[in-house]
């Protein structure tokens, strides 16, 4: 059985301000540090969580952490996703994601929204990157 309890943690604007400082790159990692001084690599899906806190806490001052259903409906899938539900649906109809019937509404798995959440991530990020270089390329033709 499992036991969930919710604690309450209080950021005050000293720790807004200390997380605003603190740099959050793509692929930055974290250590957990222990008393006798030995260093522990945090699993991954740990070290996501923390830092995505993190930059939260520094872009808004706040974040709420909280446990997903593995099954989700529609509606909540595509707000993780940020698209509408159509365009969700439409997107399990071609494939893109997998979805299941539990009778006549659409699921998703927990784990497939968030691999796709990844996927469209990792993609702007390459296009960002891609408009960088294509802007730094051909600087001379851009006014400021």
């Amino acid at each position: 059985m499992t036991s969930t309890t919710t604690e309450r943690i209080t950021i005050t604007n000293s720790t807004i301000e200390q997380a605003k400082a603190t740099p959050v790159e793509h692929g930055a990692s974290l250590m957990l540090r222990l008393p006798d001084g030995r260093q522990i690599d945090l699993p991954t899906p740990v070290e996501t969580a923390l830092l995505q806190a993190l930059t939260a806490i520094a872009t808004t001052g706040s974040v709420t952490i909280g446990q997903v259903p593995d099954e989700l409906t529609s509606t909540v899938a595509a707000e993780m996703l940020g698209v509408t539900r159509p365009t969700l649906i439409k997107w399990a109809r071609e494939g893109v994601i997998d979805s299941f019937q539990v009778g006549t509404h659409t699921r998703f798995h927990r784990d497939e929204v968030l691999r796709l959440k990844q996927e469209r991530a990792a993609a702007r990020r390459a296009a960002f990157e891609e408009l960088r270089a294509l802007d730094m390329e051909h600087d001379e033709f851009l006014d400021d």
